[in-house]
């Protein structure tokens, strides 16, 4: 203690000495861990660097232009791909407005069919509308959904007619309201769904179209759906042949436009004549007793057939 009395600056200069020592050190060893884990960092930066150097593909300028273009590419291809899934054109009716609406599209549909040749199931066919042909009020779920399903129909059907196709069996659709569901004329309707795909941010409408045609009228009405703008997408094609019956249109036979043979070969003319020399006799073949030779018989075709329309989520 007489010590430290005599020599008390000395004896203060190291205690400060060693608690600087001491601040000193938890600096040094604090500085030290974050050295290490910038270190560690800058490791796996280096890591990362290397490997995507490494790699086939880089980052490097004449990558990312290749990168830019592509994306360009996939945009103009999204552009040209919207062109052809327009949806149909809808309008937004409700109440009285609809029921005029309602009316003058299925008055306009039945016109279309006669003008092109095709047979309906009957006279006031409502082309899968029957819950909703005479109806006044609307259950619940008619509205939107309803009028954009005809519009959808009109569309179908229109391509159908183009393809003449005769007669036209039925027409089924999803279920979306009440009244679908309440009504008893189950062959309007089909057990599929419409789906939403929340990932493409598209809604898929199932319709089912039976009718009968010719190979010829089949391919017109495939072409039809492949040039439409709608998004008319052929899922399903069942055919057969139609059961034949007595003054069906097109089951009768092609037959060949050559008048009834006469006494020389069928379809041959006779030999150019030499004036002074004898023209040889050809001996006649026989007619057939049928008459006119059947070149073609074409049988009519039972047509079924899923079509899905897509259209982009509202």
């Amino acid at each position: 203690m007489l010590w430290i009395k005599r020599n008390l600056f000395l004896a203060g200069g190291g205690l400060i000495a060693l608690v600087l020592l001491g601040v000193g050190t938890f600096f040094f060893l604090g500085a030290k861990s974050r050295s290490a884990a910038s270190q560690e960092e800058i490791n796996a930066a280096k890591a990362t660097l290397d490997q995507l150097y490494g790699a086939a593909v880089f980052p490097s300028p004449t990558n990312i232009a290749i990168a830019n273009a592509e994306t360009e590419k996939l945009r103009t291809v999204l552009a040209e791909m919207k062109r052809y899934f327009a949806p149909v054109r809808t309008e937004n009716v409700t109440g009285l407005a609809f029921r005029s609406w309602r009316d003058n599209t299925l008055a306009e549909l039945r016109e279309k069919a006669k003008q092109a040749r095709t047979t309906l199931p009957n006279a006031l066919y409502a082309f899968s509308f029957e819950a909703q042909k005479n109806k006044v009020d609307f259950k619940e779920g008619t509205f939107p959904a309803i009028p954009q399903q005809m519009a959808e129909v009109k569309a179908l059907a229109h391509v159908l007619f183009e393809g003449h196709v005769d007669p036209l069996i039925n027409i089924r659709r999803a279920r979306v309201s009440r009244d679908d569901d309440d009504s008893p004329v189950a062959t309007d309707y089909l057990a599929h769904k419409i789906q939403t795909n929340t990932l493409t941010g598209t809604v898929i409408s199932p319709y089912e179209l039976t009718f009968h045609c010719l190979s010829s009228e089949l391919s017109v009405v495939l072409q039809g759906f492949l040039s439409s703008p709608h998004g008319f997408v052929v899922k399903a094609l069942h055919v057969e042949p139609a059961a034949e019956t007595a003054g069906q249109p097109g089951g009768g036979p092609i037959r060949d436009p050559v008048p009834k043979p006469g006494p020389g070969p069928i379809g041959s003319l006779p030999p150019p004549t030499t004036p002074g020399r004898p023209v040889p006799a050809v001996a006649p073949k026989p007619a057939s007793s049928g008459g006119s030779t059947i070149l073609l018989k074409e049988r009519r075709l039972r047509v079924t057939m899923l079509v899905h329309t897509i259209k982009a989520v509202k």
